[in-house]
């Protein structure tokens, strides 16, 4: 890739958005079981379509105006997720209002990111719709020409008003760059924070308040751990195939205001150099080591699902630099044991630097695809403003304006201000190169081996060299 953009435009676009995101934050709560089964019906109505149909053969079946695609068959692949369960079950909706048909495949995020890997790649591509993310998978989908341009779509119907979703999250599904187009449309985000146990804290009269640093944090999860032996003090991801996306955040808290490039992250120089020997980037991969080491059992294998089912049943006190979204577990009593009793913050700071980074999910269409228009039509439905505040309640992560405005009561204000917080610090996590993937699994394994208590280092070094031998094989340098 020849263009690159430092992290300071991105994070000037967040804190433009950030103020006007939660401006009307503020306390409250709801049943969210009963507004989701309420609103079900109001948020069925779908858009008038954006194109005509590119699948003739249907086009028979369409008698009526106001149903274009009808007959048509849209395949959907999801990756396990609130926003997915709070989808799935009104679709038939969907289906009555266009007359078009969506047969959805739900798989959890290991095999997910598999299936899709190989159905963009295959000559016939056995999904049309998908769940994407601004990563490897979608910078490769771009490259090789496997993901459909969503340019000619997006305000093809002024009624969707595209522009009401924040472009911060927009430009991360940009490609190659956020100058570049469209390939994914938003439908939900996620921020990196931390979530505590407040009546344990309450219980041995520690005030989180004045847990200012790290090091605090630390501290007190040493009288935690000490009052609590059947309670692990932190939980975090282990060997996660995606726990280098939320690791990049705990670099980020110790790397303060110098540039990188976006792409890149810290992790390579403009030159392709590599980094990993920075003090930044030592110090980020130290905390998330010595976290994973306070874990449970077995802590070092966990991915997302485990951490959260420890915290969700109190088997833990802390859950660091993860994804905001998960508030909607913690706060759900048919999922969680510790409803309202959890705590919501920002990363603290270090003694260089305090940030976060966050994320985003989109829906994406392949570029070989029958029924792209139908596909849109369903995305179009699928992140709509009445949809992307339906699916708020599930997932404590709208990608609209108009759904932070309606929803930030319901969440409640120490959330609202723990993610108002974080965004306002934060840079988009998105890594993306030629041999990223082999880098990713370098740095989860030397995450663990510090861990396990080998010489930080000792284990730094031969990251970096590894990296240093990728970057050669890919022959990066001469881009």
């Amino acid at each position: 890739m020849k263009k690159n953009f430092k992290k300071v435009i991105a994070a000037a676009l967040t804190a433009v958005m950030v103020a006007a995101l939660f401006a009307g934050c503020g306390s409250g709560s709801s049943d969210k079981k009963e507004e989701q089964a309420s609103s079900a019906a109001a948020v069925s109505e779908s858009s008038a379509p954006a194109a005509a149909s590119s699948a003739s053969e249907a086009s028979s079946v369409a008698e009526e105006t106001d149903k274009p695609y009808a007959g048509q068959k849209v395949r959907v692949l999801l990756n396990a997720h609130p926003w997915q369960e709070a989808i799935e079950p009104i679709v038939s909706e969907f289906e009555e209002k266009t007359g078009i048909d969506v047969e959805i495949t739900v798989l959890g995020e290991d095999a997910y990111w598999d299936r899709v890997n190989l159905g963009i790649s295959s000559e016939e591509p056995p999904f049309d719709v998908f769940m994407l993310s601004p990563n490897m998978t979608g910078y490769n989908g771009y490259v090789n020409g496997w993901i459909a341009n969503l340019d000619d779509y997006v305000y093809a119907d002024p009624s969707y008003d595209f522009d009401d979703i924040y472009p911060y999250i927009v430009d991360g599904f940009r490609f190659p760059d956020a100058d570049g187009s469209i390939y994914g449309i938003p439908l939900t985000m996620e921020t990196y924070m931390l979530f505590y146990r407040k009546d344990l804290f309450a219980e041995q009269n520690i005030d989180v308040s004045k847990l200012e640093t790290i090091d605090d944090w630390m501290a007190a999860l040493d009288t935690i751990k000490a009052a609590y032996p059947d309670i692990a003090p932190a939980v975090i991801r282990g060997q996660d195939a995606t726990m280098p996306d939320e690791l990049l955040a705990a670099v980020y808290n110790n790397w303060g205001d110098r540039p990188y490039l976006a792409q890149r992250m810290f992790y390579f120089d403009e030159d392709w150099n590599t980094q990993f020997t920075d003090p930044a980037v030592k110090a980020g991969f130290e905390t998330w080591a010595k976290l994973l080491a306070m874990g449970p059992v077995g802590a070092t294998s966990f991915t997302w699902y485990e951490c959260v089912n420890q915290f969700a049943a109190g088997k833990a006190a802390t859950y660091w630099f993860d994804a905001s979204v998960f508030a909607s577990t913690f706060e759900d009593p048919e999922q969680s044991q510790v409803v309202g009793k959890v705590g919501y913050a920002a990363i603290p700071k270090t003694a260089t630097g305090n940030g976060t980074t966050h994320w985003a999910w989109g829906l994406g269409i392949t570029e070989k695809s029958p029924v792209k228009d139908a596909a849109f039509e369903f995305i179009k439905w699928g992140t709509s403003k009445e949809m992307n505040i339906y699916t708020a309640t599930g997932t404590y992560g709208p990608v609209r304006a108009s759904a932070w405005e309606a929803k930030s009561a319901e969440f409640g204000e120490e959330f609202c201000n723990a993610v108002d917080t974080s965004l306002n610090m934060s840079a988009p996590g998105y890594m993306y190169f030629n041999g990223a993937g082999e880098v990713t699994d370098k740095i989860i394994d030397a995450v663990v081996r510090i861990s396990q208590g080998e010489d930080l280092d000792t284990v730094m070094e031969w990251m970096d060299q590894q990296a240093k031998e990728i970057v050669e094989k890919e022959g990066l340098k001469n881009q």
